[in-house]
């Protein structure tokens, strides 16, 4: 892979994600590589439909991962479609239940197809003044559509944004983790944790429906069998809110 490519990740990594898990740093990944994460995510109210739906939301997102894992540099490994429908308990508070299909493509191996309902609750506020939280607990079932075997993990995801106004109006900063963990044994990970996300950027906002976030996510997967692998991504979202 592109050395240079991957010491210039791995410094952003330092700079925005030192309160990371250092426990998660110093285990070996024996096999690091740069990659990027780039989505479009398109979201709305039911309630702008009708009246009877207020309080719920929709989503939708398509990701397309790479990695530069390759000979020949950077190559597609997967690509998601999500689509999911949420309900506002209250203004801090939502449910969400979600599908994505999942086109995955291993290096030198067959490409499968998967399926992955999942289940969200989701809690937002201010700890202070703008500074936003957000927690995000998922339950999932990661389905492989060629042989039926089906791991079903937990995911943990807490986050942080706060506005840079004194930069400009649309700019904020956000900083996150999440721990992934199966909850039974399958053929896509090792039970318990199998996984850990941090990642960090900045989010921007050009009109009230149009805003973009472009930042850094480290994927640390514990791997079996075979080498961990600890992927440098650069992640970008375009996001529309009608």
């Amino acid at each position: 892979m592109n050395s240079k490519l991957a010491n210039a990740l791995k410094c952003l990594s330092l700079m925005t994600l030192a309160y990371g898990p250092l426990s998660l740093a110093a285990q070996p990944p024996t096999n690091n590589m740069a990659g990027n994460w780039d989505s479009i995510t398109l979201s709305g109210n039911l309630g702008d439909l009708a009246p009877a739906l207020n309080g719920f939301r929709w989503l939708v997102m398509d990701q397309n991962r790479q990695r530069d894992d390759s000979p020949n540099g950077f190559r597609t490994s997967e690509n998601l479609l999500f689509a999911q429908l949420g309900y506002d308990i209250n203004p801090n508070a939502s449910v969400w239940l979600g599908y994505v299909h999942d086109w995955i493509h291993p290096l030198d191996k067959l490409s499968y197809q998967e399926s992955r309902p999942y289940e969200d609750f989701l809690w937002a506020s201010f700890l202070m003044a703008d500074l936003k939280f957000t927690s995000r607990t998922r339950l999932e079932e990661r389905i492989n559509q060629t042989t039926g075997n089906t791991g079903v993990r937990a995911r943990e995801m807490l986050q942080l944004n706060y506005p840079l106004r004194f930069i400009h109006n649309g700019l904020s900063v956000y900083v996150g983790d999440e721990v992934l963990a199966y909850m039974n044994q399958n053929n896509f990970g090792k039970q318990g944790f199998s996984e850990n996300r941090a990642f960090g950027g900045f989010g921007f906002q050009f009109t009230k429906q149009l805003g973009a976030d472009l930042g850094y996510l480290g994927q640390y997967v514990v791997n079996t069998p075979g080498a961990n692998i600890f992927t440098h991504n650069v992640q970008f979202n375009l996001r529309y809110q009608f």
